[in-house]
């Protein structure tokens, strides 16, 4: 790596001078990712693409409380100045330590594994209270309208059918949007109220299997990719993380089994979020009945990379609406 690299040159602030190669790791929506060699082991380094000084400063400061109690979470570097938020030229960087362990699929975890993932879930949350303070009640946006959903997948199914090539994603999802506008109509009068008030708190946003890292006997040894922390509530970040850990990808169809031992581990760390479930539920069923933000990215922005989350993605809410009381069930019984 020569000496004269704009990253390297900034890795010099750090006080590390044995920079041997950068790697580019996949793209994120909101960073950019390097593996970093050194001559003194790896690192990694996160550039900023479309978050704030303040915003990112504010994840750094979250990220080191939860680290200092104790938590698997990997808190940034700071440089010889005591910064964690580098600049070179216009771009913000942070840099820090090398996660070790792999990233494994829900459906690979015992169910011990899934009880101990919900309950260090659950100890996220509550240690994020901790260190920001509680959330002020109630802070709720209404359920989506089906008015609002019908009029979107009607312009959805405009735009695929004016396509002037179709593509297999096309046909699929042709059939899906005709076949939700089927259960839209059928369903309108399940539409959440909002008597049903979630307790708010400030959450990961992003916990999934690509956000954790296991070590070699299973364990948890790190929770990575705090861009997305915010305030939401706790019962729809668990509900909805369980819905990317335990689906199948093929099918669409969620392991139960998993679910539950997941849903038991976090209340055995939460115990009073037991009796909001049921809403938290029943609001993401209704969310993922009435939203079609992949095929938004495919046919409005021209935008590919969901395509392949698609399939399963559509399937899973035919599946659950089908299976309703047995999916309930797994996430209150």
């Amino acid at each position: 790596m020569p000496r004269h690299s704009p990253l390297a040159a900034m890795l010099r602030r750090y006080g590390i001078g044995d920079v041997l190669a950068f790697r580019p790791l996949d793209e994120g929506l909101l960073n950019r990712s390097f593996a970093v060699r050194t001559g003194s082991g790896p690192l990694f380094l996160k550039h900023y693409l479309d978050q704030e000084p303040h915003t990112i400063l504010a994840q750094h400061a979250a990220t080191a409380a939860l680290s200092a109690r104790g938590l698997p979470v990997i808190a940034p570097l700071s440089d010889l100045a005591g910064r964690t938020l580098a600049r070179s030229g216009e771009r913000l960087f942070a840099l820090y330590p090398w996660a070790d362990g792999e990233h494994l699929p829900g459906l690979a975890l015992e169910l011990t594994q899934c009880h101990e993932l919900g309950a260090l879930l659950g100890r996220l949350h509550r240690a994020l209270t901790e260190v920001l303070g509680p959330v002020e009640q109630p802070l709720l946006q209404p359920a989506n309208r089906v008015q609002d959903a019908r009029a979107k997948a009607l312009q959805l199914l405009d735009l695929l059918r004016s396509r002037p090539v179709r593509e297999g994603i096309d046909d699929l999802a042709e059939f899906r949007l005709v076949e939700r506008l089927g259960l839209l109509s059928s369903l309108a009068h399940q539409r959440p109220g909002d008597e049903a008030q979630l307790t708010v708190g400030h959450v990961h946003g992003d916990f999934h299997g690509l956000n954790v890292f296991h070590g070699p006997s299973g364990e948890i040894t790190a929770v990575v990719d705090w861009d997305r922390l915010g305030a939401a509530p706790y019962g729809e970040e668990l509900v909805r993380s369980a819905l990317i850990f335990f689906v199948d990808p093929h099918d669409g169809q969620l392991d139960l089994s998993r679910v539950r031992e997941y849903v038991h581990g976090y209340v055995s760390a939460v115990p009073s979020m037991a009796h909001e479930l049921a809403a938290a539920v029943h609001r993401l069923w209704w969310e993922r009945l009435t939203d079609f933000w992949m095929l938004t990215w495919r046919y409005e922005r021209q935008d590919e990379r969901t395509d392949v989350q698609f399939p399963a993605a559509a399937a899973l809410v035919v599946w659950w609406t089908h299976h309703y009381e047995k999916v309930l069930d797994a996430f209150c019984g």
